[in-house]
């Protein structure tokens, strides 16, 4: 069992308190909570009595049954004890039998979970970890979500199938060991004793960003001189995509939304703009300023998240941020190469027969050249894994993020920005925007989107 230890290797101060809590169980939990030793787990669950080869079954077994102990607080574990014994003394005294139920024995069977749980343990036991050496408890408790599933599609399931909801909610009387009480406490269990462990993607500085991307476009135009174009083109694709995912606030696969179509028909459009003098954040945008700003316009087309259907959007941004994004820069290369390549509709993101770049192909260049970042400056700590911190799953999207929220925009900002995000974050609970925008519409938008692109 992995235990805590501090940035030196010293362990946690509670950690021989975590311990003993975590494989001694709790005294008096059998009271409130379904409990048998491992041979009649065992008996109940396979019909037969318990055998050399079921040494790692059984420690499964008793694993399970100390997490679920762990799953309860432990104040109502002892406050249950001492009641059950308070009334045990009193009944002793008047010559009358508690008013408990039997503690067992339990039928055949799985009445509550426990192989489901046992199914839980023994995977954490052999399958490998994406993180470390072990899986996490959110990778273990996915079982769960099968098993269920499982239960539901079989005749027993089916049969229970009938329900009743008020509202969006929905409830359903059903005896699938894995909804059980004791099922809940197992996974609370569990889970404080495995804790979370998630590789969420950091984001950068934009300092980063730009750094990267003049190496990025340092190495494409070194790979012209050489004459090998099909690097040049590869190295200008990527360049785009990160540029453009960063000044868009865009999660990584909606960078691959980006219409070819519709994004090329408008590429002249703001090419010329004009920004007015003492712009600010207070500066009130009317509909023709925002039209001479110089901007290029995104047109993205696909399956945002929380919405129905295929739609588009379109997104204004700067031509150029004051770090030193260059969106019109990198736009213009990632369409010249579209051209090259004989293509004028689909994603712009992809090959040359239209099938989409494999999202890791940019995830190994993003990672190489924060690499080369992190060796030439002193932008990304040393320390940081950059393998490990970041990707293109959001490393753009949260380095947008944070440094709108360094220029003091509006925390609101994120949703106006990314507009599918108020459906998102209103759980659908709303009416849906319409399928198809026009550059009309994303104009009236500009006193966000421009703004949120130039700031960053």
């Amino acid at each position: 069992m992995e235990k805590i230890e501090d940035e030196q290797g010293n362990p946690w101060h509670k950690e021989e308190d975590r311990q003993r809590r975590l494989n001694q169980g709790i005294n008096g939990a059998w009271l409130c909570q379904p409990f048998q030793c491992e041979e009649c787990h065992i008996m109940n669950l396979e019909g037969r009595t318990m055998v050399p080869a079921d040494r790692t079954y059984a420690r499964c077994i008793r694993r399970a049954q100390l997490d679920a102990m762990n799953g309860k607080s432990h104040r109502t574990i002892n406050s249950h004890r001492q009641q059950t014994t308070s009334v045990v003394k009193l009944c002793s005294q008047i010559n009358k039998t508690p008013t408990y139920q039997p503690r067992g024995p339990f039928p055949l069977g799985d009445q509550y979970g426990m192989g489901l749980a046992v199914d839980m343990l023994a995977k954490s036991l052999v399958a490998k970890g994406r993180l470390g050496p072990q899986i996490t408890y959110s990778t273990m408790r996915k079982l769960r979500g099968t098993n269920t599933k499982n239960y539901d599609s079989s005749p027993l399931g089916v049969s229970e199938g009938a329900s009743f909801s008020h509202g969006a909610g929905r409830t359903r009387p059903t005896s699938c060991p894995s909804q059980s009480e004791w099922m809940q406490d197992f996974l609370r269990g569990a889970e404080y004793r495995m804790g979370h462990e998630s590789a969420a993607d950091h984001g950068v500085s934009i300092t980063v960003i730009v750094e990267a991307l003049k190496r990025v476009k340092a190495d494409a135009l070194e790979a012209i001189e050489s004459e090998n174009q099909e690097e040049a083109d590869a190295l200008f694709m990527f360049g785009a995509y990160l540029c453009l995912c960063t000044s868009a606030s865009l999660r990584g696969y909606e960078g691959f939304y980006l219409c070819l179509a519709g994004t090329g028909a408008h590429i002249n459009t703001g090419r010329d703009g004009v920004i007015p003098r003492n712009l600010n954040k207070g500066t009130i945008l009317t509909e023709e300023m925002c039209q001479r700003l110089p901007h290029v316009a995104l047109y993205l087309q696909g399956q945002f998240k929380a919405e129905g259907g295929i739609n588009q959007h379109v997104i204004n941004i700067a031509n150029g941020s004051a770090s030193g994004l260059e969106n019109r820069y990198w736009l213009e290369k990632a369409l010249d190469v579209c051209a090259r390549e004989g293509r004028s509709h689909g994603p712009v993101f992809a090959d040359s027969s239209g099938k989409l770049i494999p999202s890791g192909d940019f995830n190994i260049l993003l990672r190489k050249y924060f690499a080369t970042v992190q060796e030439e400056t002193d932008l990304i700590p040393p320390e940081i894994d950059v393998n490990v911190h970041y990707s293109t799953n959001r490393t753009m999207r949260k380095s947008a993020v944070t440094r709108a929220a360094r220029a003091t925009l509006s925390k609101d900002l994120q949703d106006d920005m990314n507009r599918w995000k108020k459906v998102e974050k209103s759980k659908n609970k709303r009416t849906q925007f319409n399928m198809r925008q026009l550059y009309s519409e994303a104009v009236l938008l500009m006193p966000v989107t421009w703004l949120y692109s130039y700031a960053l």
